[in-house]
Order: structure tokens, then sequence, then C-alpha cells
């Protein structure tokens, strides 16, 4: 069972209903549709009402710049959402046609483009890099990992001092972990819920798909 049913949500009074009402009289056999911009909710279920979620998006390279595309959208257009969107860069150096070399955040906050590692596909502009992992956390509500894990180890006490106490997260990386015990496979998605401690909750999105292909709005599946 998904890690998000270990409770349920609290909505403001009445918003339960409201939400019900309107999702019977629009959506009634219809499956939701990611590029659908007219899709809205009364409150965000994890928060108060007067909290806008602040996303975070942790790892920067080809699947990691090609779901800040479809983050950065919806954060710009759901009002239970901050527009602004942190992404955290690996600070590196590149090339540039021209000759010259920048930081990587430069070159992807000037050009809305991760020229490295997804060339070609535009970020949105409220997709902001940040080389600091603590400044990118800062007060998330909601964290999306999207980084090779052999990185977790060390990144997890920073990630876990800076986000917001409420926050949770939503894992895209690909593999598994082995328990240095037992030596039994144990889910990545574990491994991030026992690092962040306190009832943190950890989803999952996996799926057999090409990242070009969701950067570029195509058909794709995920699970």
């Amino acid at each position: 069972p998904s890690p998000f049913n270990r409770r349920l949500p609290t909505f403001r009074k009445n918003s339960d209903s409201q939400f019900a009402n309107k999702a019977n009289n629009n959506n009634n056999n219809k499956m939701a549709n990611p590029n659908d911009t007219t899709m809205t909710m009364d409150s965000n279920p994890q928060n108060s009402a007067e909290q806008h979620d602040r996303v975070c998006i942790i790892g920067s390279g080809n699947w990691g710049s090609a779901i800040a595309t479809l983050v950065g959208r919806n954060c710009a257009r759901l009002h239970t959402c901050e527009t602004r969107v942190n992404m955290w860069v690996y600070e590196e150096d590149v090339a540039l046609d021209d000759g010259t070399t920048r930081k990587l955040t430069d070159v992807i906050n000037d050009q809305h483009e991760n020229v490295k590692y997804l060339p070609g596909i535009r970020l949105p502009d409220n997709v902001v890099a940040v080389p600091d992992l603590a400044q990118a956390c800062d007060q998330a509500t909601l964290l999306i990992f999207v980084l090779p894990h052999q990185f977790l180890p060390r990144l997890m006490p920073t990630i876990k001092a800076s986000c917001h106490p409420s926050c949770r997260g939503v894992s895209l990386i690909k593999g598994l972990d082995f328990c240095a015990d037992t030596k039994n496979p144990v889910l990545i998605s574990k491994t991030i819920e026992e690092a962040m401690g306190d009832d943190f909750q950890c989803g999952v999105l996996m799926g057999a798909n090409v990242a070009s292909e969701v950067a570029l709005g195509q058909m794709c599946e995920s699970t």
C-alpha cells in the first residue's frame, strides 16, 4: 500500500463535501490528465488552507530536468502551491558553444535550459536552479527526489534540517538499496523515510518512460 494511505487527510470544515460535489459534477468517468490546466482543488489536504506547498526538486540530471518541466507548470497554475520551484543542482562548469565556460546554475537560470543534461528542452521560468542544498530545501513542504541513490546518505542530514516540519516526499529514484545487516533489498522510499524520521511519508513515481519523451509531453507510462 502507498505510504500516503497511512492516515486520512484533514480538510477544512465542509471542504470535503464541496470537493466531492465538484468531482462528481465535473470529472465523472474521466481519467486524470496531467496537462489539464482546468483541474483545481479547493484546498490542499496536506496543509492548512493558508499554507501553500513549497516544492523542491532534488536533482537536475536528465530525469530531474524532465520532471521539472511538469512540476514547474503545475506549480505555476495551482493556487495551493508557491509558484517558484527550487531545483537543487550539483554545481559544475559547462563549456558553451561560443567557447566560454559558465556555471551550470547560471546557464539554467539565464537560458532556462539544462544544456548539459537535457539540451533543447526549455524549462519553465519559475524553476530556479540552486547550488546550495540547504537553501534549495529551505522550508520545503514537498521534496521530489530524483538523483542517483548513492548520493542520499551524505545529503539527507542537510535536507532533514532544512525542510518544513510538515514536509513529505516523492521518490523518482530508480533502483533498490540493500540493508547493511541483512543484505535484503530495501525500497529507496523507505530509506528516505527512515533518514527523515518523524513519520515522514514518501511516495514513489516510477515507470517505463524516457526522460526526453516526458519533457516533450509525449504519451508515457508511470505508476
